[in-house]
């Protein structure tokens, strides 16, 4: 709703320099322009998920409460012309950075609802380095985020950092997470296999892949967990990328879920593949492994 506010106020304040000042035609047909390029898919997508989550009634409420606000915002004159023309060179630099980061993200969030993959190969990435991380003692990873994902502390010991879709909001995570090898399992050969030993029993592999975690040789596996979510049987799908160097595991975890037990998350985990392989296939680790 905040960023749907935004939008929504953004283009009100537009339309009012239109009417008060129609020879400023050209300038408000580019910034109109830059607008819908950058930011028509993000509406699109807010009022689907708007739908999708409210009823009619109150989406109409939402609109006509926002629609009065608008209105005494906007309902004075423009002093001067030249106020108008700095409006729309802000409104088309905000078409390329926004300094409110959670306007930023929820825009960012919705641009690239339908495929999260591009948000990184637009180029919206945040860099994650462990270096002075505090768990991440002789640790160096760096990890490509996107920038509508929330970095947050995990709780779990062995993970470093978690990221989390939506602003925080979202189903969907990112982890790092770095486990130190016993000595005898510091030649480990990770295979489809092996990794079944590591299963906990609520744990289902449903397949694996030799990939690469970088220019690093590493084993893919896909597994649905259940999981107690307050109090309650949940079920979370889960692609573990995962290599050994040092006497060290790594693993970059992409998750969908939790959910119903008897949902499906096969297509949840669909669209969020391409994103989770491509984070794997742009993580660099300092050196090479030896690894499977």
């Amino acid at each position: 709703m905040e960023t749907y506010a935004f939008l929504r106020g953004q283009n009100a304040a537009i339309t009012k320099i239109t009417e008060e000042f129609p020879g400023l035609k050209n300038q408000i047909w580019e910034t109109n322009k830059k607008i819908k390029d950058y930011n028509g898919e993000a509406e699109k997508n807010i009022l689907k998920f708007l739908h999708e989550e409210l009823n009619n009634s109150h989406i109409t409420q939402f609109q006509a409460r926002l629609d009065s606000l608008l209105r005494q915002q906007i309902q004075r004159p423009i002093a001067k012309e030249e106020f108008a023309i700095d409006f729309l060179l802000q409104a088309q630099e905000r078409t390329k950075n926004i300094r409110d980061k959670s306007i930023s993200k929820g825009i960012l969030s919705f641009k690239y609802h339908g495929a999260p993959h591009k948000e990184i190969m637009d180029g919206h990435i945040d860099s994650f380095e462990s270096a002075h991380h505090p768990k991440a003692e002789n640790v160096s990873i760096k990890i490509p985020i996107p920038k509508s994902w929330l970095a947050e502390q995990a709780d779990m010991p062995h993970t470093i950092q978690q990221f989390t879709s939506y602003n925080g909001t979202g189903k969907e995570k990112l982890l790092i997470l770095v486990y130190e090898l016993p000595g005898e399992l510091k030649d480990c050969i990770m295979n489809k296999n092996s990794i079944v030993g590591f299963l906990s029993p609520r744990t289902t592999l449903i397949r694996t892949e030799d990939v690469k975690l970088g220019e690093t040789p590493a084993l893919m596996s896909e597994v649905e967990e259940i999981i107690e979510c307050k109090g309650r049987d949940m079920k979370v799908r889960i692609m573990q990328f995962m290599a050994i160097k040092d006497q060290k595991l790594y693993c970059l975890q992409g998750s969908v879920g939790p959910a119903g037990v008897n949902q499906n998350l096969k297509p949840m985990l669909l669209k969020y593949e391409p994103l989770f392989r491509l984070v794997a296939a742009r993580t660099r680790l300092e050196k090479c492994c030896k690894i499977f």
